[in-house]
Parts: C-alpha cells; structure tokens; sequence
C-alpha cells in the first residue's frame, strides 16, 4: 500500500509494506482442553455444540487452558451459537470451539460472520485429536498443538 503525504510545498512517498513473513499465531491447548472438546463434540452429535476457550493471547502464540458451556446457547444440526452479551464479561475468552458433525472442520461464511475472540477452534466428526483446527478471524488456518499442561 502506498500512501502520499503533502507536507509543506514537496510530497513525500511513504511506502508500507507487509512483512514478507507472515505473522501467524500459534495455538496450543491443553490436553485437558482438546478432550472436553472432543466429548462435548460427541455428546451433541448429530448436532453441532460449542464452547467458550479462556486462556491468554499474545502476538505470538493463543493459549487455551479452559473451556466454559456458553449460557443459553443453542444448537441443532447445522448451527451452534449463543449470544455474546450472555457470556460474564468476568470471563477471558479468547475464542470459541464448536463442532461440524458433517465431516469438514473449515470454517463455513457463517462460523467467520459470527467469529469472537482470537481464535475459532472446530472438530469435525469422528471427533478425534486429528479433526481439530483452528482458525483466525479471516479463515486462515493456525498452527495448533496439543500439551499436556499449559
């Protein structure tokens, strides 16, 4: 992007670039986390369910170590959701997870139009450690990981 700048009688040619390196997030949650996830998943199926992730950002790296059941959320087949203004503003969220029992763990138009927080973390059916993503805001995928402790 090029930006031009009068100052005084001469213009200046202020050039910003991206960082030739993308700065993407890591993510890593807990095992703790990826298996309340995972049974969350499983005891809603065949309907999607979702959870609130609470944890810290940085520039760096997301880190999820709790998960907390929205309240009045609801769910059926092909939708998962609850109202943000619902949720204990005492709560540090840092995203949501919810599941696709349809097979596909990318993140739908529908999952990006009501995105909140920094990341969106989905598992799709058979529901195990190697159908959970996660995702940013535009839909990129993020690197993610699973530990035993945070």
């Amino acid at each position: 992007m090029n930006v031009k700048i009068k100052a005084r009688s001469r213009e200046l040619l202020v050039s910003f670039k991206k960082s030739e390196r993308q700065n993407r997030r890591a993510v890593t949650i807990t095992r703790q986390v990826a298996d309340s996830i995972i049974t969350w998943a499983k005891t809603h199926h065949p309907n999607e369910a979702i959870l609130v992730l609470q944890g810290k950002s940085t520039r760096e790296q997301i880190t999820v170590d709790g998960v907390v059941i929205p309240p009045f959320s609801e769910s059926g087949p092909f939708y998962s959701g609850f109202g943000i203004h619902d949720l204990p503003y005492t709560i540090p969220h840092v995203g949501t997870a919810h599941s696709h029992p349809g097979g596909s763990n990318n993140p739908s138009l529908e999952d990006l139009n009501h995105f909140t927080g920094f990341v969106s973390i989905i598992i799709s059916h058979p529901y195990e450690d190697n159908t959970i993503a996660a995702y940013d805001r535009s839909g990129n995928s993020l690197e993610l990981k699973i530990v035993n402790s945070a």
